[in-house]
């Protein structure tokens, strides 16, 4: 029953705001006495407690199924401030991180909940849980604020630039990884404050950021530092120069992932045959369609803490074969051999529903190896297609799936098709004759490359012309998800697109030539009606 009542209170928490949190535009702070503490007193206890706790101490009742676990706001520290590292936040900072939340993490924006008035009632209730320190003197952190409003002059170019060097010099890199995926030396030693297991940010995925995206957020970050995180405060130890040549940097480092809207994914034809090299040329030209992924909550063992949450997917296919191309970033290479019995021996009953994440570290309950698998449906449906995590026994589905075990990283991987018709029993191989399926694998600076293929020909849906629904699932093996603790995806639809041949082109050249001959006579007949005089009824008088 607890477990119901956890997943419906995550279920109806608001989604997070898109705004930078810099940029946001502030309303004045009331003048509000105890009032305004009592009022916020009732929107905490309707919104906030069962993560943050009754008392504030960040043990609600379900903070233990949260990642990273919720503040402890008795003792007011943190994660974003415009203030020194230590210090107190502004009033203004926690109306910022209300507002727009903090993106990667369960704390949702609440703008589109509470009204300005509510926000700032519920500051001044949060604030009370830290014992009077707020309204202590020695501790005011408005004469402490960091500016933000002196970037350097330099073209954006060079700043990047610069800020590579420093970014390498100053050891970014042993936490966040060389090309900014969290992948670095340190990256999975790192803890917070309270001991429990936190990760190094992907800065690819800046849509992630706490605390906004743009250089300025980034310089702030880099200014104060994240209180409670292994992330310092740089005041000291890089000018103000070098701090905003890293923030230009790391804000460069971002993947533009605004395509994540789009649910078709074009397969293009390529002259002769398919790339073997899983970076050749012929994959530049191909579209990339991002696909968020979300914890696997539907089914137990639910899944609220998933690791992969982006996909980037390309298709491109010949005469003879179809191939994917799924990349998503992963901060280790795991390809450890316990994936045998994986779902039996983590077991699937409804006692287990929420697995408890910490402390203890339970979440890993074991090492497995990285997963991908891509689902189709088994037959063709019409509109109605099967679920997007195993189907069911009337709609069945096809998968492939592609693990890490199976050779010596950096090339590991091996490949079958599979069926499944519900996640109740785990899905079964194809016979062998069945098994057509090819795939290659890649782990290059904290990032997979996947290319399966597959013949057009035979049982598969693929044909020029043809939209084919497809899923996607990606386990991270050392982030203990195995069986149904996975992310996942919804449907989306690959399009197997015909190349365009002369007949087309013709016609629409001809729609073309004939469209222009149509409004140039049309244009021609109204000049003769106002020389004419026709059509002064209308304001045209002859020239």
């Amino acid at each position: 029953m607890r477990q119901s009542v956890v997943l419906g209170l995550l279920l109806l928490v608001p989604s997070t705001a898109v705004g930078q949190w810099t940029e946001l535009n502030v309303p004045a702070r009331p003048v509000g006495g105890a009032s305004s503490v009592e009022a916020g007193r009732e929107i905490y206890d309707r919104h906030c407690w069962y993560c943050h706790g009754e008392n504030g101490d960040g043990l609600g009742p379900i903070a233990e199924y949260l990642w990273p676990r919720p503040r402890d706001f008795q003792i007011a520290s943190f994660k974003l401030r415009t203030t020194p590292s230590g210090e107190l936040p502004t009033d203004e900072d926690l109306f910022r991180t209300i507002t727009l939340g903090a993106r990667g993490t369960a704390m949702p924006a609440w703008e589109s909940v509470l009204t300005v008035e509510e926000r700032w009632q519920v500051i001044a209730y949060v604030k009370a849980f830290g014992d009077g320190i707020f309204e202590d003197p020695a501790f005011d952190p408005y004469e402490l604020v960091i500016a933000a409003d002196r970037p350097p002059r330099e073209s954006e170019r060079d700043l990047v630039e610069a800020g590579r060097a420093v970014y390498e010099a100053s050891d970014c890199w042993e936490c966040h990884g060389a090309a900014g995926r969290g992948d670095g030396p340190k990256a999975d030693q790192l803890t917070d404050d309270w001991g429990l297991p936190i990760r190094a940010t992907d800065l690819e995925l800046a849509w992630k950021f706490r605390g906004g995206r743009t250089p300025r957020d980034v310089y702030v970050r880099l200014s104060t530092g994240l209180d409670g995180t292994p992330m310092p405060s740089y005041t000291h130890t890089l000018s103000e120069d070098e701090r905003w040549q890293v923030a230009y940097y790391v804000a460069s480092l971002a993947v533009d992932t605004d395509g994540a809207g789009r649910v078709v994914i074009p397969a293009m034809r390529v002259d002769g045959a398919l790339p073997e090299d899983l970076t050749a040329g012929a994959w530049d030209s191909a579209a990339t369609v991002w696909i968020p992924l979300t914890g696997q909550a539907t089914y137990p063992p639910r899944w609220q803490v998933p690791s992969v949450t982006d996909l980037a997917v390309q298709a491109l296919y010949d005469a003879d074969e179809i191939a994917i191309r799924v990349e998503w970033n992963d901060p280790m290479a795991d390809s450890a051999q316990e994936t045998d019995g994986r779902a039996e021996a983590e077991g699937r009953s409804a006692d287990d529903s929420y697995p408890v994440v910490f402390p203890g570290g339970e979440r890993r309950r074991g090492r497995y190896g990285d997963e991908l698998e891509v689902l189709f449906p088994a037959a063709d449906l019409g509109p109605v297609l099967p679920h997007f995590v195993y189907g069911d026994s009337r709609r069945p589905v096809r998968l492939w799936r592609w693990t890490s075990v199976g050779t010596a990283v950096p090339e590991p991987g091996t490949v079958e098709e599979l069926r499944a018709a519900g996640p109740e029993k785990a899905p079964e191989p194809l016979s062998a004759d069945q098994q057509r399926v090819t795939a290659r694998g890649s782990w290059v600076d904290g990032r997979w490359t996947v290319v399966l293929r597959r013949p057009l020909a035979g049982d598969g849906p693929f044909r020029p012309g043809a939209l084919v629904p497809v899923a996607f699932h990606v386990r991270d093996g050392g982030h203990g998800e195995t069986g149904l603790r996975m992310s996942l995806s919804s449907w989306y639809f690959l399009h197997v697109r015909e190349p365009t041949g002369p007949r087309e082109v013709l016609l629409v050249l001809l729609v073309v030539l004939l469209t222009a001959g149509a409004e140039c006579s049309a244009v021609l007949y109204m000049r003769r009606l106002a020389a004419a005089g026709r059509l002064s009824a209308f304001g045209i008088s002859p020239r």
